[in-house]
């Protein structure tokens, strides 16, 4: 195969460089303007489609790289084996003899472009194209789909913990009103206790206080005949301070509070917020082109044809 377009190889042949403008694809040369004037003209190649270098050029690697002769025996491709499903030259027929279904790779090759397996070739790629297309639109509804989910799903738990804060806020009014109820009571009980025994007190020391004047000041008589009203009172108040004691009435208050054990097991049972899973689901919607249904529409097209056809002959043979 040729290496260099640029140059026209017949030329380079004769130790000429000229500038090729043309190539032909069955000879695998490039031409000058000149020796594609004779490669026209020749009776071996006058038949041979002829391209500009420009055109050449846009041809696909995989295209260019195409050989047409053959790798074992350097002679130009004739036939196709159906079989192997390769092009053979002259020479490996007597490889393929037995193989059956040998064919002229010219005629196989015959208006090809127009041949219903080429159509359906170029069918299948828009084909593809479209259902990539649907795919990757498909894909980008679906992303936007997962943003706009995960922004509510956000906004959801914003309000939740919104609702969770307030019933805390909620739960903490009520205990510290309560605790507020608590604390009166409790203060409300001492001070019930504490004023008759300031009362009492006052009576021990106005009582104290008469007892000191009497060992000033009374006489004998009068201490002894006075002690009994003192005693009286003396005993009345030891009574009521015994009271107090047996009647539990000076114990001891204090406040204390447990949280309760469903919420303190908020911080141990409960690690997450919530769960997130993904939910998987197919995709009806993407609605793909496919070749098989394609035929089935084609099929059923060309069925409702016939019968039309049908109904029209069977209409003119009843008119006759």
């Amino acid at each position: 195969m040729a290496t260099k377009t640029s140059l026209c190889t017949i030329c380079d042949l004769r130790h000429l460089t000229t500038s090729s403008t043309h190539w032909c694809p069955e000879c695998e040369e490039a031409l000058c303007t000149n020796c594609k004037e004779h490669h026209s003209l020749s009776k071996s190649s006058r038949c041979h489609r002829v391209i500009s270098i420009s055109e050449y050029n846009c041809l696909p690697p995989s295209i260019v790289n195409i050989d047409l002769f053959c790798t074992y025996h350097n002679e130009k491709y004739l036939q196709y084996c159906v079989k192997h499903e390769c092009p053979i030259c002259y020479k490996c027929i007597n490889e393929h003899g037995n193989c059956g279904g040998l064919t002229l790779l010219e005629e196989l090759a015959r208006d090809v472009k127009s041949s219903e397996v080429f159509r359906d070739m170029e069918q299948s790629l828009k084909d593809m194209i479209v259902n990539i297309s649907r795919i990757r639109e498909d894909r980008r509804t679906n992303i936007q789909m997962i943003q706009d989910k995960k922004k509510k799903i956000v906004e959801e738990v914003i309000q939740f913990r919104t609702q969770i804060n307030q019933h805390l806020d909620k739960l903490q009014d009520n205990f510290i009103t309560e605790l507020n109820k608590t604390e009166t009571e409790c203060c409300e009980k001492m001070q019930s206790i504490v004023s008759p025994v300031n009362i009492q007190d006052k009576e021990i020391i106005q009582c104290n206080t008469e007892i000191e004047k009497m060992k000033k000041y009374a006489s004998d008589i009068q201490t002894f005949l006075g002690m009994r009203n003192l005693q009286i009172k003396i005993t009345k108040n030891e009574k009521c301070i015994e009271s107090l004691v047996v009647d539990k009435k000076i114990e001891k208050l204090d406040l204390e509070y447990t949280i309760d054990a469903t919420i303190r097991d908020l911080f141990t049972n409960v690690q997450k917020l919530g769960l997130i899973t993904v939910k998987n689901y197919p995709s009806d919607s993407i609605g793909l082109v496919r070749k098989k249904d394609r035929q089935a529409q084609i099929l059923a097209t060309e069925h409702k044809q016939s019968g039309t056809n049908l109904k029209q002959k069977f209409s003119q043979k009843a008119r006759h």
